[in-house]
């Protein structure tokens, strides 16, 4: 019985590892979905403004007739998720302080 308990310890001591891995570093993210809607998700992980800017742009026709419609559908309530949570949420979750200013100013 102590053997069991000792490997679920472990176990779960090295599950809790890799999860904090894939969300504490920027080269461990994987992506599921639409991937044409990856680029937003990664502009918050990488704290990159520019990045979710030229995303915003990209969509300019698809989803609105301009960025600031685009941001707007992007941000609102049942807009995309990255994670199972809101792009605002996201953003605030991983510490990416431009991008949730960006958002913010925007909402």
């Amino acid at each position: 019985m102590k053997k069991l308990i000792a490997l679920s310890v472990i176990s779960m001591s090295i599950f809790t590892f890799n999860a904090n891995a894939k969300l504490g570093s920027q080269n461990n993210v994987k992506y599921a979905g639409d991937l044409s809607y990856k680029k937003f998700c990664e502009a918050v992980v990488k704290d990159d403004v520019n990045m979710l800017k030229r995303s915003v742009r990209d969509k300019v026709g698809l989803l609105a007739s301009s960025s600031q419609g685009v941001l707007k559908k992007l941000i609102s309530s049942n807009g995309m998720e990255c994670n199972g949570v809101d792009l605002m949420s996201f953003s605030e979750q991983r510490k990416s302080s431009q991008v949730y200013k960006y958002l913010s100013n925007e909402k």
